[in-house]
């Protein structure tokens, strides 16, 4: 496994796995050795980047879910064979499994990516980098009109400087960008519904949580604020099974 892989140690659910990768500190053999693991489609999207380095990120986290996903299964990478959502959520063919799910997610963001894999539950992790954010007072109390809900974004505008304004905003746009790629459903038509924020003025590192999305059964989940790199903030959404309700 590339030495750019750090696992977490403090995952906060059994049956969980996380793993962190700068991807900006891959080597160009070890970026050419995780493009071999691609498949044709993914050599394709590749090749569609108009940016080398959008590129190298791209074959990088790929290949590197490749890797995590072979070792968890005992497969060969290069002979994963994913299938894709509605909204582009990636899966494993079920053809791959014997008994048991494999759930992952990814997400990265300015050259760094975090990696989950969970069994049988659905799983969805955001990472996101405060600096754009850090930059931009307006942009940033624009993005929060959009993606907070009415009662979210009134506690999040009393809050007291801009600094407790960004960070409490990223905590509510990776925790509901995490439960929205967990379900596999488009980002911005769950954001407003999904209210995940209104621990703002007191932040609280877990928080439980219900959907009923159109279409779908109610379903129960748990949103983990974790660990991430100086500068980032990250998410863990993890489908609750039955039995684990408390």
């Amino acid at each position: 496994m590339p030495s750019v892989l750090s696992p977490l140690s403090d995952v906060p659910e059994t049956g969980v796995q996380v793993w962190t990768a700068h991807l900006e500190k891959l080597s160009p053999a070890e970026v050419t050795e995780l493009g071999a693991l691609l498949d044709a489609d993914e050599q394709a999207r590749a090749g569609r980047f108009h940016f080398d380095r959008d590129r190298r990120l791209y074959v990088s986290s790929r290949g590197l879910l490749r890797r995590l996903i072979g070792e968890a299964l005992g497969q060969p990478p290069s002979a994963l064979h994913f299938e894709y959502g509605a909204h582009g959520k990636p899966a494993i063919s079920a053809a791959s499994f014997r008994g048991r799910t494999l759930c992952f997610n990814l997400s990265h963001s300015a050259g760094w990516a975090m990696f989950a894999l969970a069994w049988d539950r659905e799983v969805g992790i955001d990472l996101e980098s405060a600096a754009r954010l850090q930059r931009d007072a307006n942009g940033l109390a624009a993005l929060a009109a959009r993606v907070l809900s009415a009662r979210e974004l009134k506690i999040w505008q009393a809050l007291p400087n801009n600094e407790a304004r960004v960070a409490a905003f990223l905590r509510a746009w990776t925790r509901k960008e995490a439960y929205a790629k967990a379900i596999g459903g488009g980002l911005f038509e769950h954001l407003i519904r999904a209210e995940v924020a209104l621990d703002a003025a007191a932040p609280i590192s877990s928080l439980s949580f219900q959907s009923s999305e159109p279409g779908q059964s109610k379903r129960s989940w748990i949103l983990h604020d974790i660990k991430a790199p100086g500068g980032f903030f990250a998410a863990l959404a993890l489908e609750q099974i039955v039995g684990q309700l408390g």
